[in-house]
């Protein structure tokens, strides 16, 4: 098991991007709300800053993970996970949006902005939400359950196939997995799809 001496963080130097704070401050005013973090999170420098604690017993969370991977991991696993998508051969229904509105490299390239502008990579993603709503107009028809449930999968299935990738940090691959989940609450209510069936069928699915 790693522990705390294992860990040198920052590997990568990190810096705000121009989302970095309004999705760090969604996310810990989600979170408190519900109870699962303490009232003082917004504050507690452990949680805010944007390099990873060294103490395996902190979690750590997105925005501090370009302080851990860098570029090239976050790179890899966004190629993987659309070339899954384009090789989605079992709904190509959810293929297709994403064939019809260009090639994998144009994909790759609008999701890792994005990624590394919210992880703490600097400013990669110009326009704001607002750009980022006009994407996800352009495949405004797989904004549904059954859209996200297949994006879910898709992404799983990436990440159990790059296990070992990030094996360096236990804590990395739960860290993902909260970012994804906050963006899908976030996207559930903004194209009121229902996220309760994708919970209920994440593991029947893979």
């Amino acid at each position: 098991m790693n522990n705390s001496t294992t860990y040198n963080y920052p590997h990568y130097k990190p810096q705000f991007g121009n989302l970095t704070t309004q999705f760090q401050n969604e996310y810990i005013n989600y979170y408190i709300e519900k109870g699962v973090m303490h009232q003082y999170s917004a504050i507690d420098q452990n949680i805010i800053s944007l390099i990873a604690s060294n103490n395996h017993n902190h979690p750590i969370y997105f925005w501090q993970l370009y302080s851990i991977l860098g570029e090239k991991p976050i790179q890899v696993l966004i190629y993987k996970f659309y070339e899954n998508i384009f090789n989605d051969h079992s709904e190509p229904w959810f293929r297709d949006e994403f064939i019809d509105t260009g090639s994998i490299e144009f994909h790759v390239i609008g999701q890792k902005k994005f990624w590394l502008d919210v992880m703490g990579g600097g400013k990669h993603y110009i326009g704001g939400e607002k750009r980022l709503n006009i994407k996800h107009k352009f495949v405004e028809n797989i904004m549904t359950t059954e859209g996200a449930s297949r994006w879910m999968f898709n992404m799983e299935k990436t990440l159990n196939e790059l296990d070992l990738y990030f094996i360096q940090d236990k804590r990395i691959l739960p860290c993902i997995d909260n970012f994804l989940r906050f963006f899908m609450i976030k996207y559930s209510i903004e194209f009121d799809f229902n996220l309760y069936e994708i919970v209920k069928n994440k593991k029947s699915k893979l």
